[in-house]
């Protein structure tokens, strides 16, 4: 009989020992933070190049997140400074954001592009920005002006960050033209 209750006593303090050893821990799925890593209020940056600044960067927000992209929900405004340092062009629209990966700007919602030197302008819903090639370029209906024309190219544009020389897809409007130049058809008989 004593046999008896020693294994008894036994089993029932070693089952628990068994079942919790049996217990399976619940697998929890990972899920990744997508959000951002950093916030920012009040960014100001500046671009330069030889040790002279040739762009500011201005916005009320920035949020940059685990890939090296960066949103600016809030309003954003790039001005482009000659060598001695003065503003001669000025670009802003109501967001932003930046793509690591492509070194690459866009500005959206209520996009406008000036060059006070050669009082040009530009107003489109979405503009990119690739300060390496220093161009500018949209593939959304843009409006420019100039003291001398109005121009609407439904097919978007592309040009220099100075506005210096722009060529636009599918452009509609008044256009000056200094001189007309003529080929004659000397196969015709």
């Amino acid at each position: 009989m004593k046999s008896l209750y020693a294994i008894f006593f036994i089993a029932l303090i070693g089952s628990p020992a068994l079942i919790s050893c049996e217990d399976k821990k619940a697998v929890k799925e990972f899920i990744a933070y997508k959000g951002p890593i950093l916030t920012v209020d009040n960014l100001a940056i500046n671009f330069s190049d030889s040790g002279r600044v040739k762009v500011k960067m201005s916005t009320a927000k920035q949020l940059k997140y685990v890939n090296q992209d960066e949103v600016y929900p809030k309003a954003v405004f790039v001005n482009f400074l000659d060598k001695n340092g003065v503003e001669y062009s000025s670009l802003r629209g109501d967001s932003g954001r930046y793509s690591k990966e492509n070194n690459l700007y866009v500005l959206k919602g209520n996009v406008f592009f000036n060059n006070r030197l050669l009082q040009q302008s530009l107003s489109t819903n979405e503009l990119y920005w690739n300060p390496v090639t220093k161009k500018i370029y949209s593939d959304k209906l843009v409006s420019i002006k100039t003291p001398r024309e109005t121009i609407t190219a439904s097919g978007g544009m592309e040009a220099t960050e100075d506005f210096s020389k722009y060529s636009l897809k599918k452009p509609k409007g008044v256009f000056m033209v200094d001189s007309i130049r003529t080929i004659v058809d000397t196969t015709a008989q």
